[in-house]
């Protein structure tokens, strides 16, 4: 954990004119609001300049763990000051970071279920392209639980296929814009977060793993009403329909 003391005050052009200020360098944070209304000082310039005397106006506690902030804010004694967190000072942040992730929960529902429908689609397109095929199996002695798992075999296949192609679209994309980024504009600063111009994706294992399982669980799921309604062919009705 790293503590940093700073005093801000804000410099007029009637101020400047008054000291001698040396540029030592020229910082970037990625916000444009906030690049162009801050001052980086020496904390003893900045007293002197400020008249602030030997005080602090704001002391910053960063942590590696934003999740930890709740604990060290509960650790530290707060007669004197005010201890805020991150999520106390950025509440209407936190609450538009929340339901952008329901939002996003509804997005996938959606998703999910137009994959389903074009999974119950193919495969029911497949078993009436194949009425003939499949009334010579049964009528050759193949059982309707063998249908059945030649079916789900050819779903296996298509959620590997779908989901491969699916998961190098996605990481490429990922390493694009994670490098690039997403320009949304100055979106400035809050509670004294600093909100880039850019947002920049990453493609995280834990949730690649549960989009990847859930595809498939989805395209078995989904497969089994038309290889039911393929293994509940009987053999003379497939034979005549095929016709």
């Amino acid at each position: 954990m790293q503590s940093q003391s700073s005093c801000k005050q804000s410099v007029s052009e009637g101020d400047v004119d008054e000291q001698m200020f040396i540029v030592r360098g020229i910082f970037t944070t990625g916000t444009s609001a906030y690049d162009k209304g801050n001052v980086l000082l020496p904390l003893a310039k900045a007293q002197v300049f400020s008249g602030a005397g030997d005080h602090a106006s704001l002391i910053f506690v960063l942590l590696k763990d934003r999740e930890q902030a709740d604990l060290v804010a509960a650790a530290i004694p707060g007669q004197n000051f005010q201890v805020e967190t991150w999520k106390k000072m950025n509440e209407l942040l936190v609450l538009i970071n929340d339901f952008s992730n329901v939002l996003l929960f509804v997005i996938y529902l959606i998703v999910l279920a137009v994959t389903a429908i074009v999974i119950i689609n193919t495969l029911l397109m497949s078993v009436f392209e194949r009425t003939r095929e499949i009334g010579i199996l049964s009528a050759i002695g193949m059982k309707g639980r063998q249908i059945i798992a030649l079916f789900l075999a050819e779903a296996t296949l298509l959620a590997a296929g779908g989901v491969a192609f699916g998961t190098l679209v996605g990481w490429a994309f990922s390493v694009y814009f994670g490098k690039v980024g997403v320009y949304f504009g100055d979106l400035g600063v809050s509670g004294e977060m600093l909100l880039e111009d850019r947002i920049y994706p990453y493609m995280t294992l834990d949730t690649s793993v549960i989009l990847i399982i859930t595809a498939f669980a989805i395209t078995l799921i989904f497969s089994l009403y038309p290889a039911w309604l393929a293994s509940r062919m009987e053999p003379v009705e497939a034979l005549h329909s095929a016709q």
